[in-house]
């Protein structure tokens, strides 16, 4: 796997003479792009209706939850990163850490696919797209592996669902307990009222 690593990213990372154009848009998409999230979630809450709020406030919580998770996975798990082996030509400075997952694909991932599930499809398609885009511009400039992104991308689909699904549950789980008491009064309110007589 390691090897496959290698290679994919050998053929992503930039060479010695990059093109200047590609080079400058890597870079703004791999450092100045995610301003773009909080400007967009000051958008979605300013601008936006109740739908819209609920989804910027699901991003909110997903992108932390899903930082968390590559900082736990961090902790057991050293991956150095390209120019620290080094493999490739690097084009942005950077610590000298654990590349995976990357952090700004986590991010990224996350805010996309907490706006796809909360009903913001289209949006939420969209930050995914430039999440990848983002991935693909770290390792270029080469300070992350191909997969650190997919590792990104895997750890925010499940800080996503988890989020989704709790949040699911406290909607869903109230209007289901509410269901099985209104059933079991139902049931056991006459037997256990002769009982008790």
């Amino acid at each position: 796997m390691e090897a496959i690593n290698r290679s994919l990213y050998l053929m992503i990372n930039a060479g010695d003479h990059p093109t200047l154009a590609v080079l400058w848009l890597a870079r703004v998409l791999a450092q100045q792009s995610i301003v773009l999230l909080p400007l967009l979630l000051v958008a979605l809450w300013f601008r936006g209706g109740r739908t819209a709020r609920a989804a910027a406030l699901t991003a909110l919580l997903c992108v932390p939850l899903a930082l968390l998770g590559n900082l736990l996975i961090g902790l057991f798990f050293m991956h150095p990163r390209p120019f620290m082996i080094p493999l490739g030509h690097s084009w942005l400075s950077h610590k000298a850490e654990t590349s995976f997952p990357s952090d700004h694909a986590t991010i990224f991932f996350a805010f996309g696919l907490a706006l796809y599930f909360s009903a913001l499809r289209h949006l939420g398609a969209l930050v995914v797209v430039l999440g990848a885009a983002v991935g693909w511009s770290r390792v270029y400039l080469g300070v992350h592996f191909p997969f650190d992104i997919i590792g990104a991308l895997l750890v925010a689909i499940a800080s996503t669902w988890a989020l989704v699904a709790a949040l699911a549950w406290r909607n869903l789980g109230a209007l289901l307990i509410d269901r099985l008491e209104q059933t079991h009064r139902a049931l056991f309110s006459r037997p256990l009222g002769r009982q008790r007589k």
